[in-house]
């Protein structure tokens, strides 16, 4: 099909551009009513010169008949991942599988709904370089909602496959619950220090992990992500909007969230992937002791020959990440780093 040639070029407009540039995409508009391909092409070129001045890896675009051909008209038997707000399916696009990703219908707030799209395929797609984020290959916008294609890695989620352990199930060992840590900490200390500006991600947690064939973790979601302004330390929309269990106090009760908060959320990924206990999202830093940590170790590590200081070495550092106080919580860089330490003592 052919495309607008604007969605094609993505020309860099600078920031002092940007609010001319948005007044004429707007007015053009007024002139005829807008079909949902015309409004997603405008809505996604304005988020993509509000956040990273107009760059951006290129993606390719698909028909809505293209997709729905590829997911045999979204048959729940595709169906892979459902997580509240979206649905994951198993495709197969020109030879290719794929996993598409389409989202709920949210008619109630649809102008947070599209923010949130948009941002899923601008941030994606500059965090698709990283090898543990989940690449982004192209999206739809002929649809109500723009759905989203990416790279097919398998149907694993890290929720399946530590915490509910879903059959057929074969545990991770050490070495591949460390490998799957480090992972996600690099890909998080990316988004925080190495895009056009810092962003965090709001909405880590277990489902938001994919796992490939040989366990390598896969990031994916950034629907949630915002960027921390310039001069400030803390991104807001005025409304709490993460997972239960993954919710850092300080942000839960000033609706801020800095990028200490996503290394609460991510130290609470730690603690599950040492634990593999779902009541272990809840409890507090200060109920545990060191003989503590090592009696609720996942019995299915203590079978392996590991030195139990590497379980408390871990069991610290998750601790450390779920302080109730952000400056006492580490950077995630420094997280990432600590993690690579506990990781070369298996070697």
């Amino acid at each position: 099909m052919k495309f607008p040639s604007f969605l094609l070029e993505w020309p860099s407009f600078g920031f002092g551009r940007q609010s001319k540039m948005n007044s004429c995409l707007k007015l053009k508009m007024k002139d005829k009513e807008e079909t949902p391909f015309m409004k997603n092409g405008r809505l996604l070129l304005e988020e993509r010169i509000a956040l990273f001045n107009g760059k951006c890896n290129p993606i390719r675009f698909f028909s809505a008949k293209e997709l729905s051909t590829a997911t045999n008209n979204y048959d729940e038997s595709q169906l892979f991942l459902h997580d509240g707000s979206f649905k994951f399916y198993k495709g197969c696009l020109e030879g290719r599988l794929v996993s598409v990703k389409k989202f709920d219908d949210h008619r109630h707030r649809p102008l947070t709904r599209y923010e949130d799209i948009f941002k899923d395929v601008v941030i994606g797609s500059n965090m698709s370089i990283h090898k543990n984020v989940l690449k982004l290959l192209g999206c739809c916008l002929e649809t109500q909602w723009p759905t989203l294609v990416f790279e097919y890695v398998g149907h694993k989620n890290l929720k399946e496959c530590i915490r509910y352990r879903i059959e057929p199930y074969q545990p991770i060992q050490w070495k591949g619950r460390l490998r799957i840590a480090m992972g996600i900490a690099n890909a998080v200390a990316y988004l925080h220090t190495a895009l056009s500006m810092p962003f965090v991600h709001r909405d880590i947690q277990l489902s938001h992990i994919m796992l490939d064939e040989n366990n390598v973790p896969k990031l994916i979601d950034f629907s949630l992500s915002l960027p921390i302004p310039e001069g400030q330390l803390h991104a807001t929309d005025g409304v709490v909007r993460s997972r239960i269990g993954f919710v850092a106090p300080d942000y839960f009760l000033t609706s801020n969230f800095t990028q200490k908060d996503d290394v609460y959320s991510f130290g609470k990924i730690l603690l599950v992937l040492l634990y593999n206990e779902a009541h272990i999202l809840f409890f507090e830093k200060a109920e545990y002791d060191e003989q503590r940590l090592i009696e609720i170790v996942d019995p299915e590590l203590l079978k392996e020959s590991v030195d139990q200081q590497q379980f408390l070495t871990f069991g610290n550092l998750a601790l450390s990440c779920i302080s109730n106080k952000r400056e006492d919580r580490p950077t995630i860089t420094d997280v990432a780093k600590q993690l690579r330490q506990i990781y070369d003592q298996c070697l």
